[in-house]
């Protein structure tokens, strides 16, 4: 089958409006019912969807400049060309205008609105004409309506962030959010380290990430499946505050580890690395298929002592009482943090979800704290921007767990820069030095994390 990549586009991101479905599920379906498509061709689907999902109110502000009909009122096929379009446009300038013009027109010809061809045409060249001028409120006057529309976030999500850690905090995360960044990885140091994955890797820009030291970052990644040392398990892709979660664990050699809601097995794939493959790690997660792509994972980079096993963590298990030396929840949440790589969240979230997950949390914090032995160590994490979420999910579990409380990070946690004024960066840091701290998106650098590091007392 001939590949027309902005038609496929097209009826993705039209699927994506009108049923609940993430991206990833809808290409990983496309790409397999044709593996005859090129990597190019599958490459730039998978451009153009994620580009207009990561920008849609910025896209639609600019539509609404030229075009007499808003975008909300267009029908949902010319609806979703207009945003390819746009997108193209303003993001993907290496494609010529007049062939995102013509693409665009020829698009709407071969469908059910062919009649509105003429209407496409001269809405995308009269952008051109305009000089692709852009219109947003002034951030002086409205800094949350500003970087609503230009960094594509909900207003309330901006409102959230604001609230809870000011203006200039909000405002950094807002324009981090909305900027690609190279790809992380994670060396393997069972099969290799750092250096010599770096001379391996060295036509895909590699440099060395900012605050872990088995981290990578891949400026030009290409697709990283298939390359022999991912294939043969010399590293796999993780972020940075990812594996900062690992860190703050902690774990060691020989000791029992419990991760509940592991897939697909990264943080526990890691620990038994940094373990040097002694010990146990016991991964879990609420389905077959789940822990399926755990043990894929956990053969690929031979990390032997991690087993897999079907659990819902919201549920405790008795045999698990006081077992465990250290136990990790990273737990489902609404992902504010990682929109970068997920966009799509931000039609799938809104206000009214964080109570619904905070509580859900709750009840996981119940199942990992009953499974700590006196004496060990509990990290909750997640990777939201949520206070609901996080640190009042974390007060309220101390206040009814007297035998817990927060536990200093590592003595070589890395000294993290954070945006925000001085003072704000000064209380974050004590609050590392406390056990919990709340990672900020970097440009270059971090997904957004929340890691809470908490110890059982012996006595209590």
């Amino acid at each position: 089958m001939t590949c027309n990549e902005r038609l496929e586009a097209v009826r993705i991101l039209v699927r994506l409006d009108q049923k609940e479905a993430y991206a990833s599920d809808e290409l990983d379906i496309l790409f397999r019912k044709h593996p005859e498509w090129r990597r190019e061709q599958k490459s730039l689907i998978t451009k153009l969807v994620y580009t207009v999902l990561t920008y849609d109110l910025r896209l639609d502000c600019f539509i609404d400049l030229y075009s007499r009909t808003p975008v909300r009122r267009m029908d949902p096929y010319i609806r979703q060309v207009m945003r390819i379009s746009a997108a193209q446009l303003l993001f993907l300038t290496k494609i010529p205008q007049r062939a995102v013009v013509n693409e665009a027109v020829a698009l709407v010809k071969q469908s059910a609105c062919k009649n509105l061809s003429g209407y496409v045409n001269a809405v995308l060249r009269a952008a051109i004409r305009g000089g692709l001028r852009e219109s947003w409120p002034e951030a002086g006057t409205d800094p949350i309506a500003h970087w609503s529309v230009r960094a594509s976030l909900p207003k309330w999500m901006l409102e959230m962030w604001r609230d809870a850690y000011g203006l200039d905090v909000c405002m950094q995360t807002a324009r981090n959010l909305s900027k690609p960044r190279p790809l992380s990885i994670r060396v393997n140091r069972l099969r290799t380290d750092p250096e010599q994955l770096m001379q391996e890797l060295g036509d895909r820009k590699v440099r060395k990430g900012l605050y872990v030291e088995d981290a990578l970052q891949l400026v030009n990644p290409g697709d990283i499946t298939e390359l022999p040392a991912f294939k043969e398990g010399r590293f796999t892709v993780q972020d940075e505050s990812s594996m900062l979660c690992v860190r703050a664990l902690d774990p060691q050699p020989g000791e029992k580890i419990l991760d509940l809601c592991a897939a697909p097995g990264g943080k526990s794939t890691y620990m038994a690395e940094r373990m040097r493959n002694s010990g146990l790690v016991e991964a879990r997660d609420i389905s077959d298929a789940k822990c399926a792509r755990i043990m894929e994972n956990v053969e690929r980079l031979g990390t032997s002592i991690v087993t897999a096993k079907v659990s819902d963590a919201a549920v405790p298990r008795p045999e698990d009482a006081g077992r465990w030396d250290r136990v990790l929840l990273d737990a489902p949440c609404s992902g504010l943090g990682v929109l970068r790589n997920k966009p799509d969240m931000k039609q799938h979230r809104g206000p009214e979800d964080l109570a619904e997950l905070a509580k859900l949390q709750r009840q996981m914090m119940e199942t990992a704290a009953q499974a700590v032995r006196p004496g060990g160590v509990f990290v909750y994490s997640t990777c939201t921007l949520s206070p609901a979420e996080n640190e009042e999910n974390v007060a309220s579990f101390l206040a009814d767990h007297p035998e817990f409380a927060r536990d200093p990070l590592p003595e070589d946690w890395p000294e993290i820069r954070f945006a925000g004024t001085a003072s704000e960066r000064s209380g974050f840091a004590m609050a590392a030095a406390a056990g919990m701290l709340t990672i900020f998106p970097e440009t270059e650098g971090l997904d957004g994390f929340f890691i809470a590091r908490m110890r059982r007392n012996v006595g209590l």
